[in-house]
């Protein structure tokens, strides 16, 4: 079963069970862009095959604390293989907390500045991943992955999975751009572009990438990854249709599913690209892999959470 290595940072999620309260009962869980993604590749493709396993792997630095062991056991539990978590002694796991208004708006607070995350490349674990190429069809990351870095840790992660698409493996690339944790736009951007030639796929949000970079439309995104490196371009655009583009001039839109009773977009993202790269490993075509992607996404909106059961959810 092809195994897919996502990278990056998952951390610890404390969201209030009152609207409109700070204090008081609060629920303790996690998340994190690429968990998520690693995790529904995993869910989705048990709903494709369900004898499938052992096909996503998570890379990221935790601590030895209970919080990071059960982490660990839950992506466990969910056919994640966590051999290449690196667990280092006296770090922790970082923190955000979720506050929900009496209308439904949700706003974050975030503690990570000594997130164990941050040191994933740290004690030679670069050298241990680069071992473990051979078993990877495919390496996975986002903007996220690299803006918790350190300069010099970016840039060592960025040849790292340089040295992996060398060698024949595909990269997958999400923006996933957040600015607060950038410098300044011109350092996200010049990343991004360091990135995007290394890329068999990447898969962007228009709204985000717009922002950054002016684009006027998805096409506008898609071609201009495409320029930049990119053999294949996924870009999603919430409610609106899908547009994809290759390198070999082929192009079109999925329009989604019509969805009347959103709850939480917070993982829509995530579970999409998640999802589309179980369909693509199993076979599918880029077209159905994006309309298997919008079902998914399009359950995972419906409920609250970034993770969330998707296990009675048919998909053909």
């Amino acid at each position: 079963m092809p195994q897919i290595a996502f990278i990056g940072e998952c951390m610890l999620e404390l969201s209030g069970a009152l609207p409109g309260s700070v204090f008081g009962a609060a629920k303790l869980g996690f998340a994190g862009d690429t968990l998520n993604a690693a995790t529904y590749m995993a869910r989705t493709s048990r709903l494709l095959d369900q004898n499938a396993k052992d096909n996503a792997a998570y890379i990221t630095a935790l601590g030895v604390d209970a919080y990071s062991n059960a982490m660990m056991a839950a992506w466990q539990s969910d056919g994640i293989a966590t051999d290449l978590v690196q667990q280092i002694d006296g770090a922790l796991p970082g923190l955000y907390t979720i506050q929900t208004d009496h209308a439904g708006e949700r706003s974050f607070s975030y503690w990570r500045d000594q997130a164990a995350a941050k040191q994933v490349l740290a004690n030679g674990h670069d050298a241990k991943i680069k071992s473990a190429f051979d078993r990877f069809d495919g390496m996975y990351l986002s903007g996220i992955s690299l803006a918790i870095l350190s300069v010099n840790d970016r840039l060592k992660m960025i040849d790292l999975v340089g040295e992996y698409a060398k060698q024949g493996g595909k990269v997958y690339f999400d923006t996933n751009h957040r600015p607060l944790l950038w410098q300044d736009d011109q350092t996200a951007i010049a990343a991004y572009q360091a990135v995007a030639p290394l890329c068999d796929t990447i898969l962007p949000t228009h709204d985000d990438d717009a922002a950054l970079f002016g684009d006027i439309s998805a096409e506008h995104t898609g071609r201009r990854w495409l320029d930049s490196g990119a053999k294949q371009v996924i870009v999603k655009s919430g409610g609106d249709p899908t547009y994809w583009c290759d390198h070999a001039n082929n192009s079109g839109t999925i329009t989604p599913p019509i969805i009347s009773d959103i709850v939480d977009t917070t993982s829509a993202g995530d579970s999409f690209n998640g999802a589309f790269l179980a369909a693509k490993s199993q076979g599918k075509s880029t077209e159905n892999a994006i309309t298997t992607a919008q079902k998914v996404a399009g359950r995972v909106i419906c409920r609250h959470g970034a993770l969330v059961d998707i296990s009675d959810l048919v998909l053909d």
